[in-house]
Formats: C-alpha cells, sequence, structure tokens
C-alpha cells in the first residue's frame, strides 16, 4: 500500500515514492525515492548555476543551459558537471545534492522510457500472434512463460500508473502545462505534414490510427491550455511515424522534429 510518512511536509523534497522488494511485502520498505517532475530538474539545474556564478565559473555562460525547459537541457548540466571542474572542491561538494537529483531523474526518466519500448514490443508480438521466442530471445526473455510474465507485469504497473495518474490531476495538469508548447508544436507539425506522413504507413490498421490520431491532434488543438486528449493523440501519432514502423521522413527538420516528440513522449 502506498503511504506518506505522518508529518511529512508537502514540499518538492518530500514527495516520496516508497519502493517494496519484489513480491516481498513482509519487508520493511526500502529507502524511499523521489519521484522527480522536469520541474524538479529545473529547480536543481539552477541552484547548481547560482553556485557556480558565485564562484566565477570561466565556462557558465558558454555552457550552462540557461534555463533547463527540456530533457536535453537536463542532460547538458549533468554533462557539464562532470566534465567542468574549474571550480573549488567547496563548490563541487555544495552542488552534489543537486546533481544527485538530476541524475535520479535521469534515471526514472530512462526506466519509464524502456518500460514503454518493452512494452510496444511485448505486445506487437503479441497481437501479431508471433512466437514469443522471436522477440523474446534478444531481450533475455527465452520462454512463453518468461515473455508472458513480462508482458503481464508491465500490463499492471502501466494500469497501476494510470489509476495514479487520475487520482492526481494536479501532476498531469503540471506536466501538459510544462510541455504546452512542444505538443502543439507537434500538433501543428502533424496537421501541417499530415498527407505527406500517411504516406510513409502502408495501407492497413496502421494507417487508418495514424489518421484518426492525427485529426484528433487537429482537433484539440485549438483548445486553450493543452488537454490530456491532445497529449495522447500527439502521442499515439508520433509513434506510429517511429522508424521501426514507417518509412524515414525525407525533411530533416520534420525528421528530428518527430524524433524529439517520440524521446519525450515515449
Amino acid at each position: 500500500m502506498w503511504s506518506r510518512p505522518r508529518n511529512e511536509p508537502q514540499d518538492w523534497r518530500k514527495d516520496y515514492l516508497y519502493v517494496w522488494h519484489a513480491g516481498d511485502v513482509s519487508r520493511t520498505p526500502q529507502v524511499p525515492v523521489r519521484r522527480y517532475s522536469i520541474q524538479d530538474a529545473a529547480r536543481a539545474a539552477a541552484c547548481i548555476r547560482q553556485l557556480r556564478q558565485e564562484a566565477g565559473d570561466p565556462d557558465l555562460d558558454a555552457s550552462f543551459p540557461v534555463v533547463v525547459a527540456d530533457d536535453l537541457d537536463v542532460d547538458a548540466v549533468v554533462d557539464y558537471t562532470e566534465s567542468h571542474r574549474r571550480v573549488g572542491p567547496s563548490v563541487r561538494a555544495a552542488e552534489l545534492e543537486y546533481r544527485a537529483v538530476l541524475v535520479e531523474y535521469q534515471r526514472q526518466r530512462d526506466t519509464a522510457r524502456f518500460e514503454r519500448r518493452l512494452f510496444s514490443v511485448l505486445q506487437t508480438g503479441y497481437q501479431l500472434g508471433l512466437h514469443p521466442a522471436t522477440y523474446g530471445e534478444p531481450m533475455g526473455l527465452r520462454s512463453r512463460q518468461a515473455v508472458y510474465d513480462r508482458r503481464t507485469r508491465l500490463t499492471r504497473k502501466r494500469a497501476t500508473a494510470g489509476e495514479r495518474s487520475l487520482g492526481d490531476e494536479g501532476r498531469a495538469r503540471e506536466w501538459l502545462d510544462a510541455h504546452g508548447s512542444q505538443l502543439r508544436a507537434l500538433a501543428d507539425l502533424l496537421v501541417d505534414f499530415r498527407d505527406d506522413l500517411l504516406e510513409l504507413v502502408d495501407q492497413g490498421p496502421a494507417r487508418e490510427e495514424l489518421i484518426r490520431n492525427i485529426d484528433a491532434a487537429g482537433v484539440h488543438l485549438n483548445s486553450r491550455r493543452p488537454t490530456q486528449e491532445l497529449c495522447t493523440a500527439v502521442a499515439l501519432a508520433v509513434h506510429l511515424l517511429r522508424p521501426a514502423v514507417a518509412r524515414p521522413v525525407s525533411d530533416p527538420v520534420v525528421r528530428e522534429q518527430l524524433a524529439q516528440g517520440l524521446r519525450l513522449l515515449w
């Protein structure tokens, strides 16, 4: 059961996610790990920037992102702190807590992306009726049972995550507001290049699904604030245009925007 310790302040450092040992709920809970958002990462990066600015870091203005707005900025800050050490030990010690926040954010983000991609592979194989060993063995799942168990666990985990999201509209709203400009830019791209993008997918169920989601993105694009419906439509359309499914986009700018959308949403 999920719970928050009594009398814990509800600030950004104390929003804990408790993690139990898999399969053994009788054990003592592990050290609580907070679920970090892009806003938390941005605050941590701002603290690092301030510390280094006060210390006179000579490389700061040239290489350190002024504002952390997305995952690429987070990665840039982490890389910067690893490679730029022209500040004193006291500064590097003071910023270490904030570096840890950024690295944990990266871990949670990358784990979530991996699990989404893994689930997509397993679900696609199941829907197509392929032998589980065909797509399971490269990932270390060498039996039908192993593939089934992993797919079932991921299905349950996704369902649980969906229930938490429905119960925490504030967090979902925060994410949509933070990424609204990116979602709208992707929706604009899908609508503007609709006919060209449809040509990248063969006639069949996948193309029909792509049509529905691009059209839905166009409808929800007119909302005053980005909605969950817009996010879902854009995410599904971008996923159907990923390199493993669709032919490559000839325009390098459009191709890069779709790749960024895939990283953001999947």
